[in-house]
This record gives C-alpha cells, sequence and structure tokens, in this order.
C-alpha cells in the first residue's frame, strides 16, 4: 500500500510539474467523456430504461392496417369501437385489452379557461398499467358507463398550472368541454400514458363508449394496448390474432368490414419498442458519432503520453538500471493515466450536466420521454467503466516503446537530440491518420445530414407562410349542439377577424398543414372503379375551407376556380380537389365538371378547380390526395383553425384575436397560437436537433484531429531541431524545410482521407433513413468534406513547418 502511495504522489508530482500537458489532456478527455456521458444518459433514459408501468415487458400496443391503399397502405392504424369489443371479447392471450383517443381538451374551473391535452381511456387502463394517483382515485370501470357521472384524474403538472396545488380541488367540479366532471384524482410527477408522446396529456377521462354499433366497424380512431398473460410471448399472441383475423374474414364477409390477412390485418408491437421507434436510429447515430469523437480524444492524450514518455527515456531507464521492473512502471503509468482520465472524466460529468439542460430544451420537441433524462446511477456506472478503460488505454500505450528500448540506448541518448525511434514515430503516425479518418466519417455524416435539412427547407409546403398567423378554437359539443349553431361561430370568427386592423384576410379551416392526421375518409368517384392494386374509393384529407380560404392560404390555382359567392347553403354542391387527386383518379384528362360524393351519402358534388398539393403528412412525405369542401355548404366541424394574413408582424394582433373570440365566447380557449413560419419550424425540428448535434461533434473531433496533427508534426519538428540546421547550414532553403515537414503531415493525411472515405461509404449506408432527398454515396458530399479536412490539416501541418524554417544553424549546431 505504502508503494502505492508513493506511485500517486510521484503521479501527481510529475503532472503537476507539467501543466501544459495535463490542461490539454483533461480537456481532450472531457470534451469525449462528456460527450459520451450527455448521449448516453439520452439513450438510458429513452431507449433502455423501462416504462414506469407494472411489468411494462407484457404491454404490448395493436393496431390494424389497410397495406393496400395507396402510397404504401395505412399502417399502424386505429382501431373501431366494433373491433376493439370483439378483440377484447374473444382473444385469449391477453389479460386485459384497453384503448384510447388524445384529444384537445376545453377545461374551466380555474382562473381562465384553459386548452389542455386530454386522453380519453377505457375504465380497465389504469389498472392494467399498474398505477394509482397519487391524491384520491383513478379512472375505473364504473366511470366507463355510458351515461355515467363525468370524472377526471388531472397531471401533477395540469395540478400546479391551473389550481396552484390547491390540494381542495379534489371533487371540485371543472367543465371539460362544456360538460361538468368532478376531479376524481391527481397523478404523481412524472406519470405519463400515452408514454413518449411529445404533446403529453395533462388529462385524463373515461371513453363512455357505449354499446358498440356493428355498422360503424368502418369508424376508426381507437389506439388498442394489451397486457399478455403471464408466460404468453408476442409469438404466441401474434398467432392467436392470426387465427382470428381469418375467422373474422369467413364470418363477416367482405361486406361487413371484417379483418382480412391481406385487407385489414392485425399486427402488434412491444410497447416500449412503439414508444422509441421513431427516435431509435437519431439516437445510435449521435451515440456512435459520439463515441468516435471520444476515441479520437483518447488516441490525441495516448499521443501525448507516448511523446512523454519518449521525452522521459531517460529518466525510466534511470529507474529501470536502479532496480525498477517492468510491473511497476507498469502500475506507475497506469496511475498516471487514472489520475488524467478521472480528472476528465469529473470535468466531463460537468460537460454533461450542462450540456444536457441545452440538449433536453432544444431537443424537448424532437424526444420522447424528454421528461425522464437525467444523469442517474447507471449513467455514473458507465461514465465510471469508460474511466477506467481510458485509463488503462493510456497506461499502456506508451509501454510498447518503453519495452522496445534498450537501458544501453537510452542512458546515452541525450535530450533532445534524436527524432524519436521508428516504431514510436510509425505508431504515433498511424494514430493520426486513424483520428483523421473517424474525423472524415464524422464530417461526412454530418454533411449529408445538413445537405438533406437544407433540401427539407426548401420544399414547398403547398401555401404560402409569410405573414401568417394560425390558431385553434375548439367548440365544445356540449354548448354547441347544433350544426347551425357551429356554422354560425365559423362566419362570425371569421368575419371579427377580418375587421382587426392589419388583417389583410381571414379563414378557418378544420385541419392545419403540414402535420395533421389522416382521415382516409370513404369518397364516391363518378365513373370510377377501382382495380387491384390501384387507388380505391378513399380520400386522404378533407379539408372544410372557409371564406377566403385558398386566398388567404396563398394556396395556387392549377385549373378552374376557387370557392367564391356561389358556393353557399342552397346552390350547386361544388368541391375543389388537389392536383394530386385530379392525377390519381383523372389521369391526363380535366376533372373540372365531374363529380364526387363525400362519404357515399352527401349529395353529388362538381369539382369546380384543381390546386396545388399542400403538405399535410409532413414535409418529407407525399402530398396525399386532398379535397377541399366550401364551409358555407357543409355542417362545419367543431374544431376550428383560423388563419390570418397580416400586412405586418402576425404576433401584433395576437391580443385583437383573443378579444375577438372573448367577445363571441368567453368560455373559449385560444390555444396553439403561432405563426405559420413557426409552424413550418416546428416540422423540421428534429432533423435540425440531429443536424446540429451531429455538427458540433462533426467540428469537435476535426478540431480534435487538427491538434492531434498539429501535436506531431510539432514534436517532430522539436526533435528534428538539429537536423533542420544542419540541412539549412548544407544550403537548403526554408522552402525545402516546409516542404519536408508538411509533406510528412500531407502524407498522414492523405492515408486518413482515403480510409475516412472507405469507412464513410460503408457506414453512411445505416444513416440513409434519415436522409430526406439526398443519397447516402452523395459524391458532392464526399468531396466536400474531404477537402475541407484537407484544408484543416494543411493548417496544423503549415504552422509547425514554418517554425523549423525559423532554426538558426549556428544555434543549432552549437547546441549539438
Amino acid at each position: 500500500m505504502s508503494a502505492f502511495l508513493k506511485d500517486i504522489r510521484y503521479a501527481v508530482r510529475m503532472l503537476a510539474g507539467t501543466p501544459g500537458f495535463t490542461v490539454a489532456a483533461v480537456i481532450c478527455l472531457a470534451l469525449g467523456i462528456g460527450g459520451t456521458t450527455a448521449i448516453f444518459t439520452v439513450v438510458h433514459a429513452v431507449l433502455l430504461r423501462p416504462l414506469g408501468y407494472r411489468d411494462p415487458d407484457r404491454l404490448v400496443r395493436l393496431y390494424t392496417e389497410f397495406p393496400k391503399f395507396p402510397n404504401g397502405g395505412l399502417r399502424r392504424f386505429w382501431t373501431s369501437p366494433p373491433e376493439y369489443d370483439e378483440l377484447k371479447r374473444r382473444l385469449q392471450s391477453f389479460e386485459s385489452l384497453d384503448g384510447w383517443v388524445n384529444s384537445g381538451v376545453n377545461l374551466a374551473g380555474a382562473a381562465d379557461p384553459i386548452r389542455v391535452t386530454g386522453t380519453f381511456i377505457t375504465g380497465g387502463l389504469f389498472g392494467q398499467l399498474g398505477v394509482t394517483p397519487a391524491m384520491g382515485r383513478g379512472i375505473t370501470q364504473a366511470d366507463d358507463v355510458d351515461g355515467a357521472p363525468l370524472v377526471i384524474v388531472i397531471s401533477d403538472g395540469l395540478w400546479q398550472r391551473a389550481f396552484g396545488r390547491d390540494p381542495s380541488v379534489l371533487g371540485r367540479v371543472v367543465a371539460v368541454n362544456g360538460r361538468n366532471a368532478n376531479v376524481a384524482g391527481i397523478m404523481a410527477p412524472g406519470f405519463a400514458f400515452p408514454p413518449g408522446e411529445l404533446d403529453a396529456p395533462e388529462m385524463w377521462a373515461p371513453l363512455q363508449l357505449g354499446p358498440p354499433d356493428p355498422k360503424r366497424r368502418g369508424s376508426h380512431y381507437l389506439y388498442l394496448v394489451g397486457r399478455l398473460k403471464p408466460g404468453v410471448s408476442m409469438q404466441v399472441a401474434q398467432s392467436e390474432v392470426d387465427r382470428h383475423v381469418q375467422q373474422s374474414q369467413a364470418e363477416l364477409g367482405a361486406n361487413g368490414h371484417p379483418f382480412s390477412p391481406d385487407q385489414h390485418p392485425i399486427v402488434m408491437y412491444p410497447l416500449h419498442e412503439e414508444v422509441v421507434r421513431s427516435i431509435r436510429p437519431a439516437l445510435l447515430t449521435l451515440m456512435g458519432a459520439v463515441g468516435f469523437v471520444l476515441l479520437i480524444a483518447c488516441v490525441n492524450v495516448a499521443n501525448l503520453l507516448l511523446a512523454r514518455a519518449e521525452a522521459r527515456q531517460r529518466e525510466i531507464a534511470i529507474r529501470k538500471a536502479l532496480g525498477a521492473g517492468l510491473g511497476q512502471l507498469i502500475r506507475q503509468f497506469t496511475i498516471e493515466g487514472l489520475l488524467l482520465s478521472t480528472a476528465g472524466a469529473a470535468a466531463g460529468i460537468a460537460l454533461a450536466a450542462a450540456g444536457l439542460r441545452i440538449m433536453v430544451a432544444a431537443g424537448k420537441a424532437s424526444i420522447p420521454r424528454a421528461s425522464e433524462v437525467s444523469i442517474d446511477p447507471t449513467v455514473l456506472m458507465v461514465t465510471l467503466g469508460v474511466c477506467l478503460i481510458t485509463a488503462l488505454f493510456f497506461g499502456l500505450a506508451p509501454l510498447a516503446q518503453i519495452a522496445a528500448g534498450t537501458l544501453h540506448d537510452a542512458l546515452k541518448a541525450t535530450g533532445g537530440r534524436t527524432a524519436g525511434s521508428i516504431t514510436a514515430n510509425r505508431f504515433r503516425s498511424i494514430l493520426v491518420a486513424g483520428e483523421l479518418a473517424l474525423a472524415l466519417i464524422l464530417l461526412i455524416g454530418t454533411g449529408l445530414m445538413m445537405r438533406a435539412f437544407w433540401k427539407l427547407g426548401d420544399v414547398n409546403p403547398g401555401f404560402r407562410a409569410e405573414n401568417l398567423l394560425t390558431l385553434r378554437v375548439a367548440l365544445p359539443q356540449a354548448t354547441y349542439p347544433k350544426p347551425a349553431n357551429v356554422s354560425r361561430f365559423w362566419q362570425m370568427i371569421q368575419e371579427r377577424a377580418t375587421a382587426i386592423p392589419g388583417v389583410v384576410s381571414a379563414t378557418a379551416m378544420n385541419g392545419l398543414p403540414p402535420q395533421r392526421p389522416i382521415n382516409a375518409n370513404d369518397t364516391q368517384i363518378e365513373n370510377f372503379t377501382p382495380v387491384p392494386g390501384g387507388p380505391g374509393h378513399n380520400i386522404d384529407y378533407w379539408q372544410t375551407a372557409g371564406d377566403h380560404f385558398f386566398e388567404t392560404m396563398g394556396i395556387r390555382l392549377v385549373e378552374g376556380r376557387y370557392f367564391d359567392a356561389r358556393d353557399v347553403d342552397g346552390a350547386t354542391p361544388t368541391v375543389v380537389i388537389n392536383r394530386t387527386m385530379a392525377h390519381t383518379y383523372y389521369g391526363n384528362e380535366s376533372p373540372i365538371g365531374r363529380r364526387v360524393r363525400p362519404g357515399f351519402q352527401d349529395p353529388w358534388r362538381v369539382i369546380v378547380g384543381v390546386v396545388e398539393d399542400v403538405k399535410n403528412a409532413g414535409l418529407d412525405l407525399p402530398a396525399g390526395t386532398e379535397l377541399f369542401l366550401p364551409a358555407r355548404q357543409v355542417n362545419a366541424p367543431n374544431t376550428i383553425y383560423l388563419a390570418l394574413r397580416t400586412a405586418g408582424d402576425p404576433l401584433s394582433i395576437v391580443s385583437a384575436v383573443r378579444a375577438a373570440v372573448r367577445d363571441l365566447d368567453p368560455s373559449l380557449p385560444v390555444s396553439q397560437i403561432r405563426t405559420m413560419t413557426e409552424t413550418l419550424d416546428a416540422a423540421r425540428s428534429r432533423p435540425r436537433f440531429l443536424t446540429t448535434l451531429l455538427g458540433l461533434f462533426s467540428a469537435t473531433a476535426l478540431l480534435l484531429a487538427a491538434v492531434g496533427l498539429y501535436g506531431v508534426i510539432s514534436y517532430s519538428v522539436t526533435r528534428r531541431t538539429t537536423e533542420f540546421g544542419i540541412r539549412m547550414a548544407m544550403g537548403a532553403e526554408p522552402g525545402d524545410v516546409v516542404r519536408l515537414v508538411a509533406g510528412q503531415g500531407l502524407k498522414l493525411a492523405l492515408i486518413g482521407v482515403a480510409a475516412g472515405a472507405a469507412g464513410a461509404l460503408a457506414l453512411t449506408r445505416l444513416i440513409s433513413g434519415l436522409l430526406f432527398g439526398v443519397s447516402s454515396f452523395d459524391p458532392l458530399t464526399f468531396l466536400a468534406m474531404a477537402g475541407l479536412l484537407a484544408a484543416v490539416t494543411a493548417i496544423a501541418c503549415v504552422i509547425p513547418a514554418l517554425r523549423a524554417t525559423k532554426v538558426d544553424p549556428l544555434v543549432a549546431l552549437r547546441y549539438e
């Protein structure tokens, strides 16, 4: 123990005696370990940590699908209440099966009416999850009976935000969408269901579905979650589900909307897998990127230690001559490495803690379970493991040249006169070339992501986003029970909004692009007969269009006309369709004057116009088919998105818009107020978040690799001072010395670029699913990033090369 303590004291003295080396090593390690800790913290919280429910590995998501629909079919689709009732009664593999619907909710009963995200659940769901409220009670089967008094459970956050954590809120009567409800419970902090939602629900209420109506099997809107019975595997459960699908087709026949293996199957996936499915590739990409940064940092520190060990050869040789064995030297170097890695890990954890706060805040709209991200004991244990591995790496790396040397060579050498052993120089060069290769792989990956993000930014959403303000108002069914009342509100709010000073035009709609749920509504197309593998009588999006809708949104007319004063109640029913729908059903022929019948029940409507496609499913996905219905000819929906085009800053009229809604109905909260530019930015948030982090890691890797190359060349220049002096004394020009030194570095750069390009060709295909409009083998990106790396490495080589030309031959020879 005393020998160990002596080694520690000696290591501390040695590190303290070379502050430049120590600080450089700690900074390199802090960047590598800090980045690794931060990203692993997110990966652990999102991908690895089990969901906070009872036996979460037995929870599965069930979906219906329509794989034969156009554009790849409808995947992971909803289930209808009659289908849910059928599955709940017949499937034996499940201990329980429950459903839910997410919906915006008008909540009144606090200081002001507010709009919150709510989840309406079947009565057994809380029991299935094994969760109970922190205060009060949860939702039970008795609450889920059609006609039962309405109760709600609220989140801890909503309790704080709307009720100031007042415990007397339990039992209080509030209004939920205009209907009285009793606050039955308050969930514990951190509870979330559905898990992983970016807009996390803050209120839960019973669905109260009532008896299933067999005629409404096609009304799909329920999400399902089931708990497998103990001992039942996913494979066994899926086999039972597949058998039921076959039976359903035989029992109901083609006209009964049955389940069908090829037309309408049921699929199931583990719940946790579904929560992280969309973010997993991005997080694993970031984990790989930060692993490269850590490896580059370790290589840099190893190079520093190699150079330091070479400079200490005489000291080590003397210690060996005095009786120190190889084991003692290994222990000494390992302790020095451990001290360095511990200091780097401590600084890295501090850096990770600060970086996590920024990362979670910036990626809150992109990372599911972001609220659960924190540095916990598991993360600290992983960081400790990284610390120990790097310590061993640092400790053992320099021993190769120590073990290869001899006492005689080291003792007769004098400091500063040699360029180091050929083996040591070659090993350092290999490490630097490896650094450059890793940096180039990261740079190419980042370049591809940046090009994809730029292309996404150039996507035409189908409307003009500038000077456009949007907001949402929802009319509760309880207070607006008649369609005439809803339609009247549509017209009045448009008139009030248009009259606001600074507003050029205003309109209303029921779905806001560019990210809205698909409708997939049945629509009869006159004289159209579906063929196998082709489009059916189904339209992706229905849009109820208020007055001056197309003009306000800035949607371009392709053919025909917009809606106008002719398209009112009592006139010929009309409809406008988008370009994709026109091409899908009418090919190169004009659809103007043709007829469609929304829902197979409404009156036939005449197509009067074709407009440009509007992105509804996301900026990176096809627009889909869409038809537009004039609000004055249909029963307007209760959900209203108001769009106002302004002459100046859209945000300057927010208070006036609020006042207009308040004048019409003080009980209505106004929500989702933002400019359309902000809405488009939100649609690009995930690729922007990933690209930003990859760019940060790539810049760090490039800087570390350049520093590593600079260090090797600079060290070589220092050790070859005498050689350069002799060369210049014999007539060598400064340019000759620059070419000699820079050539050494550029040779390493070329090796690194070649190896990095080969590695990128093999690895970038792994991120192809994250790229939009760019091939993972894009030659322009490969060449540009290779050029960037070459430019940076050239600078790193030239600086020490120029320093070599400053050597005074007389001074160098006198030193010799």
